[in-house]
């Protein structure tokens, strides 16, 4: 079990799993002595880079493209960042992807290269520990220069602008501070600067998408192994030297995963069935082992942008030096946030195609037509596969390449942008879409192995569906069973 303080040093990791505890099951999360140290150190050696007189973006130059424009910024606050970048568009980011990425922020402080005044880092956990979250927008970051826009949105409800989500609705952002005993703080430029420059959001997004995307492609091999056993399918397909042989790592599980769900009852083969089933069946640990490879390279991508520092400028504190950068751009999110895309909609194709010889009995062993319980009367499952159909329609009309979709923006400072942002967001979306695919299919199954008097044993999720004895409305089934695919995760 995940202790109940995680706690963020100089050089600690982060993990996409962390992530998802800190933003979904709200684990707690602190400073340590050495990161508070860290921070005190970069922000007392931006201190002496100032005095000799060094060129400091944001605190020397004005912001973005007014990077031109010289002049002393040390004594002015970080409103006019913060005013400027508080724009957006759309629905609220949910919850609990402000948490996840307030807690990726927050680690890349507590490297200790950013100069952040540590009171300012403390107060940022504080929100983060009292649950303040702030509305923001989901369109708006080009994730270029970070995620600019909605992690000033996080900033500006630490200074009393804007308004959060609490009790259920959206208010005042200084209410909720003073609610808590907290009173609106008042950000130096570079404290400002720090808060918003860099890929928490992006980051935050596919670190709760990959630990999904694990759990549902698990789900995926259990169906098709109950399905499998259901039908009598033949097995040659999953034989781990054939496995092997390929060498990918995720086929051989896949293979594996799926062939323990075929063997939980001591059910044989249907030698009346073809010696090869068909692709969606024989070629599952292919398709599903691939996804699993590119979940691997993808979390492999999140982990190391989420333990690396993500800001600009960093500040070396050994030599005393400002490096201007760009370490702010989500590429590396952006292209492994396309990849997992495509598993999760391939997966989903197969899943559908698997509906499809669920409910054909030209597949499904002699099955009736749509598994429909009285074949002339009534349509079984016929909505349900309608219903998935759609779905992952919808799934490859939201399967756009973004990492190589550059549109140019900020007066042309920003000529080149990852869309990074975009990327991830879809891919998030992705997963309640697949969830349903699934339930869908776990229906299917459930209903054949019922017209088949198959009573053997059923994924637990799935226990509570009653299988169709005459038509009715299955909207809830698939819902529920959706949902419960990711209960206590």
């Amino acid at each position: 079990m995940p202790t109940s303080v995680h706690v963020l040093s100089p050089f600690s990791t982060l993990s996409c799993e962390d992530i998802y505890d800190i933003a979904v099951r709200q684990k707690s999360l602190r400073l340590s002595k050495k990161a508070v140290l860290a921070m005190e150190r970069s922000h007392n050696v931006l201190g002496k880079i100032i005095e000799r007189g060094d060129a400091v973006y944001g605190l020397t130059t004005g912001f973005g493209p007014r990077v031109r424009y010289g002049g002393s910024r040390t004594d002015a606050d970080g409103s006019d960042l913060i005013a400027h970048l508080g724009a957006g568009y759309g629905s609220s980011i949910e919850p609990e992807v402000v948490r996840g990425a307030m807690a990726a922020r927050l680690h890349t402080l507590a490297q200790g290269m950013s100069g952040i005044s540590p009171e300012t880092a403390r107060l940022y956990a504080l929100v983060l520990e009292k649950n303040i979250i702030a509305d923001v927008p989901s369109v708006g970051s080009l994730g270029a220069s970070g995620d600019l826009i909605p992690l000033a949105h996080i900033a500006g409800a630490m200074s009393g602008e804007g308004k959060v989500l609490r009790h259920q609705q959206s208010i005042p952002a200084v209410e909720a501070l003073r609610e808590e005993g907290l009173e609106p703080c008042r950000l130096s430029p570079r404290d400002a600067l720090a808060l918003v420059n860099g890929t928490s959001f992006s980051a935050a997004y596919m670190a709760l998408t990959l630990v999904r995307s694990g759990i549902l492609l698990a789900r995926a091999e259990e169906l098709t192994g109950w399905m499998m056993r259901v039908l009598g399918c033949r097995r040659s397909g999953l034989d781990a030297r054939l496995h092997a042989a390929k060498r990918h790592a995720g086929q051989q599980e896949s293979a594996r995963n799926i062939l323990r769900e075929v063997k939980l009852d001591a059910g044989k083969e249907d030698e009346s069935r073809p010696l090869q089933e068909i692709y969606s069946i024989r070629c599952a640990p292919q398709i599903l082992g691939a996804a699993r490879d590119v979940l691997r390279q993808s979390k492999e991508t999140i982990e190391e942008e989420l333990c690396g520092v993500d800001d600009n400028p960093l500040i070396d504190v050994k030599t005393l030096q400002i490096l201007h950068g760009g370490n702010f751009m989500t590429q590396h999110i952006a292209f492994a946030a396309d990849s997992m895309n495509s598993a999760l909609t391939q997966v989903a194709n197969l899943a559908e195609r698997q509906i499809e010889a669920l409910v054909n009995p030209a597949y499904n062993g002699g099955a009736p037509l749509l598994l429909a319980p009285e074949t002339s009367f009534t349509s079984g499952m016929a909505g349900v596969q309608l219903t998935a159909t759609a779905i992952v329609a919808e799934m490859r009309s939201h399967r756009q390449h973004y990492a190589s979709s550059s549109l140019p923006s900020n007066a042309g400072n920003q000529d080149i942008v990852p869309l990074g942002f975009q990327a991830a967001r879809e891919c998030y979306h992705q997963i309640e879409r697949l969830q349903a695919v699934l339930a869908c299919e776990a229906l299917c199954v459930a209903q054949l192995a019922e017209l088949r008097g198959y009573s053997g044993r059923k994924p637990t999720w799935i226990a509570d569906f009653e299988p169709l004895t005459k038509d009715r409305a299955l909207r809830d089934d698939i819902r529920l069973v959706a949902a419960r695919m990711l209960d206590n995760q």
